[in-house]
């Protein structure tokens, strides 16, 4: 015997696609989801207020050892926790210039300068003047740690004064010449570098911009490293590194005990911060929790409603939960403003944007979590028996 054909109104029947009135898709549903949580501004403003504080405390809170935590990094960063000398005292090792772009191009590298052999020079435009400073021929690239104050960079065979040197030769303005002292060669200066951190010392010198050629001989080698962990690699593969003729006479200095510092600050704050995030966080969560069984309680009628008209158990707990990721998105926006404001107030400054979006993040997180077992509680429930509850 065959099967009658299900009559259009059939709540069994199947929609177009072998989909069941019970099982929307998926794009329908979350769309539906948006709009109910809409409608529902009281629960969905309760929920996002929620998400807010708990976003906001968590910001202001962690964000302030964030901001402390980057700026005494970046303190002792700026002593010279990345920066690495080689120094061929003895002269024995014969350090080439030409091999300094090739160190150069190693990719935990960010820059390399060398210098050259110490000489003494005066200004030119005063011969009688026995005032005379230090002048070293430097190859490659004046880094920024050796900012130009006043004129240019220099090209190959013109030079560049500190600000003690300019100030003792009468060279302020970075305009003028200088003459080695036993009066072999004259060369232009074009500018004025101020030098920072390990680099100040040579604000005394004179650097002479000279070509990295194979017969030039460089005395002090300064490197800078891409990220402090790899100090310590550097400082072990220097003196292979370096094209010398006895890499044994080099003496490599490298901050190592800065990198260590460093380490253990950064360990210790983010150690602190991470406990006080996830003491918040926690407390975030009982209340997200508390929060979305009250509101699926206030709801149950509704949610029998869907259930006795065919919505199964997963797409109630799709729908209570895609309300939940709504109100915690806005929630989660609203805090990260409120938080940055209290914590710039505070601290005078604001932590990174990468910190800053994982507390959003986690915050949307914990909202999401928290609503889980509020939502399958909610569509376990029997629709018969909360649909004959006056």
């Amino acid at each position: 015997m065959r099967d009658r054909p299900r009559e259009q109104g059939d709540p069994t029947a199947k929609r177009p696609g072998g989909l069941s009135p019970g099982r929307p898709r998926l794009v329908a549903l979350l769309v539906d989801s948006v709009v109910g949580a809409l409608a529902q501004p009281l629960a969905t403003s309760t929920m996002a207020f929620v998400v807010l504080v708990v976003c906001a405390s968590a910001l202001v809170t962690t964000g302030q050892a964030a901001v402390a935590e980057q700026q005494v990094v970046a303190r002792i960063d700026g002593t010279g926790a990345r920066l690495l000398t080689v120094v061929d005292e003895s002269g024995s090792g014969r350090i080439v210039a030409a091999g300094l772009p090739v160190v150069g191009a190693i990719d935990a590298v960010e820059w390399v300068l060398g210098l050259g052999v110490v000489t003494d020079v005066r200004n030119a435009a005063y011969p009688t003047d026995e005032r005379a400073v230090a002048s070293r021929p430097v190859y490659g690239r004046l880094p920024t740690e050796l900012a130009i104050v006043a004129g240019r960079a220099p090209e190959v065979g013109e030079a560049v004064a500190g600000r003690a040197a300019a100030a003792a030769l009468h060279l302020a303005d970075g305009v003028g010449s200088v003459v080695a002292a036993d009066g072999s060669s004259t060369v232009p200066v074009v500018g004025v570098v101020a030098g920072t951190g390990a680099l100040a010392r040579l604000d005394e010198t004179v650097l002479v911009a000279s070509e990295e050629s194979a017969d030039a001989v460089v005395r002090t080698v300064y490197l800078m490293a891409r990220d402090a962990a790899d100090v310590s690699t550097l400082g072990a593969a220097l003196p292979h590194a370096l094209p010398a003729a006895d890499p044994a006479a080099l003496a490599v200095d490298a901050p190592e005990g800065t990198v260590a510092l460093q380490a253990v600050v950064s360990g210790d704050l983010g150690a602190s911060a991470r406990r006080t995030m996830l003491l918040v966080l926690g407390v975030g969560l009982v209340v997200v929790v508390v929060t979305t069984y009250g509101s699926t309680s206030s709801r149950r009628r509704e949610l029998g409603r869907r259930r006795a008209l065919g919505a199964t158990r997963s797409a109630l707990v799709v729908a209570v939960l895609t309300q939940v990721a709504v109100a915690g998105v806005a929630g989660a926006l609203l805090g990260v403003v409120a938080g940055l404001v209290v914590v710039h107030r505070l601290s005078g400054a604001l932590p990174p944007a990468s910190f800053v979006g994982g507390v959003a993040g986690l915050a949307v997180l914990v909202a999401v979590v928290g609503g889980i077992v509020p939502a399958v509680l909610a569509a376990r429930r029997d629709p018969l028996k909360i649909l004959r509850v006056p």
